[in-house]
């Protein structure tokens, strides 16, 4: 049980870091035609031939991405802190966490989700390395939550 445990605490940690890294990281798309370095996008900045704008247009996709993104990041954080509590042996109930992965893994899913519906409209656009860590993070919640009640199922057939 420990050692799932530690597993558990990891996972929610490294989960939780690639979430922040996602929401705020400015490589969400680029265009398929063009490198990169010149043309490149996240959830809050817009970057062309090395000039970085904040965007500003009021796009209803943004604003749901970057809601479910947030909201996941501070359901990541609550469980971070269950986590801890739940290793120091303050908290023995793993449901609670594992409810909240669950929960983390639906916000993630739902942001995730409505940029890659609306990216997928466009065809000159590719995903980057911010999306992707995005859709990591959301498999690393679901993972934990599965770890989260194999815990709780270990220690009540004790």
């Amino acid at each position: 049980m420990v050692f799932l445990n530690i597993i558990y605490c990891v996972l929610t940690c490294a989960g939780m870091g690639l979430a922040i890294l996602s929401t705020v990281g400015n490589y969400w798309v680029g265009l398929a035609s063009v490198d990169l370095q010149y043309f490149h996008s996240g959830l809050w900045i817009a970057c062309a031939f090395n000039t970085c704008l904040e965007i500003k247009e009021e796009l209803d996709y943004l604003y749901v991405t970057r809601a479910f993104m947030i909201i996941g990041c501070m359901s990541y954080f609550v469980t971070f802190v269950l986590s801890l509590l739940s290793y120091s042996k303050k908290i023995k109930n793993h449901k609670i966490s594992g409810a909240f992965l669950c929960a983390t893994g639906i916000f993630l899913a739902i942001g995730l989700s409505v940029f890659t519906n609306e990216g997928n409209k466009n065809s000159l656009i590719k995903y980057s390395w911010s999306y992707i860590i995005g859709w990591c993070s959301f498999a690393i919640s679901i993972i934990s939550a599965c770890i989260c009640f194999a815990i709780k199922v270990e220690t009540e057939s004790t």
